[in-house]
């Protein structure tokens, strides 16, 4: 019943913009005056723009500082006469402690193989505080002068001997068995670290062949990039889909994969090739798993060479 008031309100809000607002700024407002520590707050983004001019809303990955992002819920493109309408409502939360929070999404615009930022007028929430500071004369401190007399007993010549002993033996065993510890305990990270992907990542899956969104293929590419950005050390959760294929030497999973999601995201065609979909979410997988393979055998071999 929420979401469907929520939509009324929102296609009600876009549907009496200015007819003229496709050479205007983007239409971005917060859907309430005031907002406690992290509690979730809507931010609603419109943009009237011709039907052949291709866009971008941004997400999970866009900077919403002061705000952390939820999630989202895009509303699908309306056109009218000339004119196309694309809007999207985002969840966010601040824990910033402004009084007064603005924020400013733009809107991303493709040209030419480059994207423009088309920013909407800036917008502020007001911070609702629920603590408030009390005089200090208002304070009454208690004193207590009752002393309790102690009297220490312990023998430091022997803790030092004692721990002398220990040390000795801690740096024994480390200079015998430390190297292989260390890359014991890697190993173990990888393959920790390396489960609970595949497991977040399978869920991905699941749902999206049960409810197939675009909310799902983001957040299991933003998944897919963070592991391999923790499991090669390289800032690839930054890179473009170019970048990312240049990265990896072109290869075919990679290469195949992106431009599969990139053209269910960025070309609307998710219902008409959700097969092809599911396609790109499994070579994901696979070139995931290759990855761990050849990084745990490479740790290995680092181990076994020196």
């Amino acid at each position: 019943m929420f979401k469907k008031i929520q939509l009324f309100f929102f296609f009600l809000l876009t549907s009496i913009l200015p007819v003229n607002s496709a050479v205007d700024l983007p239409v971005g407002n917060f859907l309430q005056d005031s907002v406690k520590i992290g509690q979730p707050v809507r931010y609603m983004l419109c943009y009237k723009h011709v039907p052949n001019q291709e866009i971008i809303l941004p997400d999970s990955t866009f900077s919403y500082a002061p705000f952390e992002f939820v999630s989202k819920t895009y509303y699908p493109t309306r056109t009218r006469g000339n004119i196309s309408t694309d809007s999207v409502i985002y969840t966010l939360r601040t824990f910033d402690l402004g009084k007064v929070q603005r924020l400013q999404i733009p809107v991303l615009i493709l040209q030419n193989g480059t994207t423009q930022p088309l920013k909407p007028a800036p917008d502020s929430i007001f911070l609702q505080e629920l603590v408030t500071l009390l005089p200090s004369d208002s304070l009454m401190l208690k004193a207590n002068t009752q002393l309790i007399p102690v009297n220490p007993h312990f023998n430091y010549p022997y803790a030092f001997v004692a721990l002398g002993v220990i040390l000795l033996l801690a740096l024994g065993v480390w200079g015998i068995f430390g190297r292989r510890i260390i890359i014991n305990f890697n190993l173990y990270k990888l393959k920790n670290d390396h489960n609970a992907f595949v497991s977040r990542y399978n869920t991905h899956i699941e749902r999206f062949n049960r409810v197939q969104s675009l909310e799902n293929i983001e957040k299991a590419i933003t998944l897919w990039k963070n592991y391999l950005t923790r499991l090669e050390g390289s800032a690839i959760n930054s890179f473009t889909t170019k970048e990312i294929a240049q990265f990896y030497g072109e290869d075919e999973d990679v290469t195949t994969a992106l431009k599969l999601f990139d053209k269910a995201i960025y070309g609307n065609m998710l219902s008409d090739e959700s097969s092809e979909t599911i396609v790109a979410f499994y070579l994901l997988h696979h070139f995931a798993d290759r990855r761990y393979e050849f990084i745990k055998n490479q740790t290995r071999y680092v181990a076994v060479a020196r």
